[in-house]
């Protein structure tokens, strides 16, 4: 029976991941690649070759441009290329600044041998601002650097694995051409690129930590790199920079030296490069002020590119190209002229000649030579966006389609005519403006919809959390056994997978894109259906239970409720979702301790308000708690990360370039520490005060020390990986958080093992007689024979065994394990983010216990007092979202934590992107992940409170004179008609209804988030044309994805971690009783 909830959650948490993911599927449908690759017929000057330049070639050439024979042509190489890509270089780094009257910021005139460049030879040097499209992330810009094309939305996810690249691209290209290639750094270019390099020294790239590894290992090989003559293309991938703002932002010291060591190396190749070498220095993207980027703001758009040849000058405007700005899809078609090899099929990017050697090509004027490399890129362009277009007719626009393609036929009439350099100019002008009206049009649709898709994942996504609502929240927890029978879901799942598999085998039949999408249709159909013959079935039931339900009860809760959904579908309030998030949760805050007011006004002060007796109550303390979550909330508000839209975020950079970082971080590191080991210190003493710290069980001494040691561990690893120390190995560093991820998998194996918290004191001989020295023996042996005649109490008492923790026997388990699932959250998160977790976890402990003594004052059966009110499950559901932000994250892609992915792991301690992935994503959604995985307080709050502090839970007015132990269980017993001064060992007791009753606020949990993840999709849809939607709805929807994939897990295995303690609860109470009998 307990297993069967647990597999029904599974079931219901797979229906709604797949109505999620199949949305996904449509909403963030990538660009469809094309695996056609472009081919030319490469001129040459060396007569021993096949198509050799003649006079009588160029006017075969120059008689019709537009034939077959003069469109797929390549002109002979100009130049070798060494390309310097300094990652995260952005454009002010290398822009110098004459006559500063105040000392240079860090990043400030480093890179002077830029500027003598520029000043020494004008015209053999270039600096332009070098504008990448979003995402920018390391991976997606490679990508768009090497093929010419438009990056994919969702390909972000992809950072942690960089797949091969199996589109056209220059790479590619180059080695078809038979130019040998070196690279030297980040390894992600032989992911993407493997095999295609003659050599090759790539070395890892995702420890961030590490500034200098990589560059060093770089320069090792340079030098003899540069003077060997087997390579016509050499790489150098630089990643100092970008670590160093990713650690220390752009600010800080360590940005200056590393700049002052690129400007070294720039200088040390300018100088050993030959004179028929063109030299690129490029940054692939730019950084935000915090040193982050992977978003679209100017700051991370913004990247460097600075060029330079030391025999030929380059050309100047006067062929069309913009001198300060240059697209980064602009570098493809560029590259592929300097080294005289075909443009890769899907570029959509334009050759920009202020970047080509100004190479003279025999037999050929200058704007021959200029005309040629255009017209050669406008056909290029012409066939993928005309081919791409009649293969995806839904996606474009008709009259825009035909109002290009006459442009187009226009454009091939006119360059006939094309006679001298005055004509060539208004050609190019007007060429480019028609390419760039292409690349726009990309733009626009480069995500394509599926309609078919999202309609199918919003229907999915509903329908189990409409029958949920029905079957499950409509239906009594003792009722849920009779419900969900164990061989019934048995064939459920087998019903199931049959329907997967059919999908799978025959989902072209259907018309289905994909197996995933057959698989998900029959599997989320059958179980609608199924679950519709449930709610069917116990209708009678379900309508009598809602029948009680009052029509507008927790109205306020409702609202609130409704006001967090609604945020989603306007872009202003997801911009400010931090704040009205933390409203939200201040309003459930109050409302439940103004159902507290009204119901101690009832009860405890129903004749007279007397001020003493007022000071002295449970209200009082109810209401500070309260107004203390409260300050804990607006707290939190000094911890939220603000958005590049807000004007004043300080995360950005000004318009004066980037602000200084806020002073004062060695307080917040200490600060961190303090409160790391109060909070421990707090559930140490809690536990203590339970009994539950008692005895030598493995769980009890790992709950005894292990806190301890985490939080050393961790305030450690907060002052140390933040120090500016430089003699700290990081491996030292890295052991610290090892030791804290140690102890959380110690106790999932001891949770597995021996969870319980309890000692059972073995039960002292009533044979045995105690005397004093100065005492005689004969009276004492006199008592006892007579205590004994008189069948004593006091000796049967000796009978029963006394156990520790046994009225905290299910929380103290949650609680320990939750304090070790919390320790590794908190050495993931920045020193801020830990002090926004224990904040929240604060607020948490305050919402448990105003909750536990509003059920037990308000609850009339077990069931409704084990069962938390709405009001709770929404303030413990909307505390989880809120944790987010308290935490320090947005939902931007340009502020994810990639830091947290090198917490603890060290170059020589692994390199799996799977477990980098992981890191992140407990980082990201910490509060999701620890909030869901301890929901089962809710539930036992009530009784361990009344167990502890019987005094705090209890009404004062229904205390009589007398034996306080006495009035103490009746007061329980005639106020929910059972005992609770045994706390939780009432809740095994009464196992079906509470197992039953976990299982709807689990449920309930689903439906919530359900729902959340539903309006986010709703609102994506219907804002699917929006100017914002891919600034502002996609990233919030992917992170609500992203929160649903990992709370739904989260709640599965907070129930399973009760039925494993229920199960030792019932081993150790059958052991108990079998001591007894015999």
């Amino acid at each position: 029976m307990n297993f069967t909830y647990l597999f029904v959650l599974i079931w219901l948490a797979y229906l709604v991941c797949s109505g999620v993911l199949l949305f996904s599927r449509g909403f963030l449908l990538a660009r469809v690649s094309k695996t056609e690759s472009s081919t030319c017929r490469r001129l040459s000057t060396n007569p021993n070759d096949e198509y050799v330049l003649s006079p009588e070639v160029v006017n075969e050439i120059f008689k019709d441009v537009n034939a077959s024979s003069s469109s797929n042509l390549c002109l002979p190489q100009k130049s070798k290329v060494i390309i310097l890509v300094i990652d995260a270089l952005k454009y002010e780094f290398g822009v110098y600044k004459d006559n500063l009257t105040e000392p240079p910021l860090p990043y400030e005139n480093k890179l002077k041998v830029l500027h003598e460049l520029l000043s020494e030879k004008p015209e053999h040097a270039r600096l332009m601002r070098f504008k990448a499209d979003p995402p920018t992330t390391t991976l997606q810009r490679l990508k768009g650097l090497t093929t010419g094309s438009l990056p994919t939305f969702i390909d972000i996810g992809s950072n942690f694995a960089s797949p091969e690249i199996n589109e056209d691209n220059v790479i590619d290209q180059i080695v078809k051409s038979e130019l040998p290639m070196v690279f030297l750094g980040d390894d992600t270019w032989t992911d993407l690129y493997p095999r295609r390099f003659k050599r090759a020294y790539a070395y890892p790239s995702f420890d961030i930590f590490d500034l200098d590894s990589v560059d060093q290992q770089i320069l090792k090989h340079l030098p003899k790199e540069l003077a060997s003559e087997d390579w016509q293309v050499l790489i150098a991938h630089f990643l100092g920079v970008d670590h160093c703002g990713h650690k220390h932002g752009p600010m800080h010291e360590e940005m200056a030296r590393k700049l002052g060591e690129m400007n070294d190396v720039i200088s040390s190749v300018v100088q050993q490069m030959d004179d028929a070498t063109t030299l690129l220095i490029m940054g692939d993207h730019g950084m935000t002020a915090s040193g982050d980027h992977g978003g679209d703001s100017d700051d991370e758009t913004n990247a460097l590119l600075f060029a330079y040849s030391k025999k030929n000058r380059f050309y100047g405007s006067d062929a069309g190209s913009d001198s300060e700005l240059l697209q980064q899809i602009d570098l493809v078609p560029t590259l592929a002229t300097i080294l005289g090899v075909p443009i890769p099929y899907s570029n959509l990017g334009l050759i920009n000649f202020n970047l080509i050697p100004d190479v003279p090509v025999p037999h050929l004027s200058k704007f021959q030579t200029l005309l040629l490399h255009v017209w050669q890129n406008a056909q290029q362009i012409y066939r993928y966006f005309f081919s791409y277009a009649l293969e995806n007719k839904r996606t474009f626009n008709v009259d825009e389609m035909d109002k290009l393609e006459t442009e187009f036929i226009l454009l091939t009439h006119r360059v006939q005519t094309i006679y001298n350099e005055a004509a060539f100019k208004s050609f190019v002008r007007d060429l480019n403006v028609h390419l760039r009206d292409i690349l726009n049009v990309c733009r626009e649709i480069w995500v394509r919809f599926d309609p078919t898709q999202m309609s199918q994942g919003l229907l999915f996504c509903f329908l189990p959390i409409f029958f949920a609502f029905l079957l499950i929240n409509n239906s009594r927890s003792a009722d849920y056994g009779k419900i969900f029978k164990a061989k019934e879901i048995s064939y459920i799942y087998l019903l199931n997978i049959a329907a997967g598999v059919f999908g799978y085998r025959y989902f072209k039949n259907f018309s289905f894109k994909t197996e995933e999408q057959g698989v998900i249709f029959f599997t989320s159909i059958l179980s609608a259906v199924i679950l519709a013959f449930y709610t069917l079935k116990h209708w009678t039931s379900i309508a009598n239970n809602w029948s009680s339900v009052k029509r507008f009860s927790h109205m306020p809760t409702r609202l609130i409720l409704f006001s967090s959904m609604a945020v989603y579908f306007s872009n202003s309030f997801v911009i400010q979702e931090a704040k009205i998030l933390s409203y939200l949760l201040g309003g459930i805050v109050l409302l439940l301790a103004y159902e507290l007011i009204q119901l101690s006004a009832r009860l405890d002060f129903k004749q007279k308000f007397k001020a003493p007796q007022f000071l002295r109550s449970t209200l009082l303390r109810l209401i500070l708690a309260s107004l203390l979550a409260v300050c804990f909330i607006r707290f939190a508000f000094t911890l939220f990360r603000c958005r590049e839209e807000q004007g004043n975020c300080t995360d950005f950079a000004t318009q004066q370039g980037f602000v200084t970082k806020k002073s004062g971080l060695s307080r917040v590191y200490i600060s961190a520490v303090v409160i790391i080991v109060i909070y421990t210190t707090l559930t140490r003493l809690y536990l203590r005060s339970c009994g539950n710290l008692t005895g030598n069980s493995p769980n009890v001494l790992l709950a005894r020390y292990g806190p301890t040691v985490a939080s050393i561990c961790a305030g450690g690893h907060i002052l140390l990986a933040n120090s500016s120390i430089k003699n700290v190995h990081r491996v030292h560093i890295d052991a610290m958080a090892l030791v804290i991820y140690a102890l959380l998998i110690v106790q999932i194996v001891i949770v597995s093992w021996s969870p319980l918290m309890t000692f059972v004191l073995p039960p002292r001989n009533p044979n045995v007689i105690s005397v004093n020295g100065k005492d005689s023996i004969v009276p004492e042996i006199f008592k006892k024979m007579k205590r004994m005649y008189e069948g004593d109490d006091a000796e049967r008492r000796h009978e029963i065994p006394v156990v520790y923790g046994l009225a905290t026997v299910y929380s103290s388990v949650i609680i320990t394990f939750g304090v070790f699932l919390s320790m590794v959250l908190i050495v993931l998160l920045e020193p801020r983010a830990a002090i926004g977790l224990v904040a929240s976890m604060a607020i948490g402990a305050i919402l448990l216990s105003v909750n536990g003594i509003l059920r037990y004052r308000t609850a009339t059966s077990f069931e409704s007092c084990v069962q938390p009110t709405f009001t709770a499950l929404v303030g413990w559901f909307l505390l989880a979202n809120f944790c987010f932000f308290a935490t320090s994250h947005q939902t931007t892609l340009s502020q994810i934590d990639w830091r947290a992915a090198f917490v603890g792991r060290t170059t020589g301690l692994g390199q799996s992107n799977v477990i980098s992935g992981a890191l992140v994503i407990l980082n990201t959604f910490c509060g999701h992940i620890f909030f869901f995985t301890v929901y089962a307080l809710l539930s036992t709050e009530t009784f361990s409170l009344f167990a502890l502090f019987p005094n705090l839970i209890r009404s004062n007015s229904r205390l009589g004179k007398g034996d306080s132990a006495t009035a103490l269980s009746d007061v329980a017993n005639e106020s929910v008609g059972f005992d609770m001064t045994r706390g939780e060992l009432s809740l095994y007791e009464y196992e079906d209804v509470f197992l039953g009753s976990n299982f709807k606020v689990a449920t309930q949990f689903i439906m919530l988030q359900g729902l959340k993840i539903f309006c986010s999709m709703l609102a994506c849809t219907i804002h699917c044309r929006h100017l914002m939607v891919w600034k502002i709805f996609a990233p919030r929807f992917i992170y609500e994805a992203l929160a649903t994939f990992v709370s739904l897990p989260s709640l599965i295995l907070g129930y399973l971690l009760l039925l494993r303690i229920h199960r030792a609860v019932d081993s150790l109470i059958k052991r108990i009783n079998k001591t007894k009998v015999n």
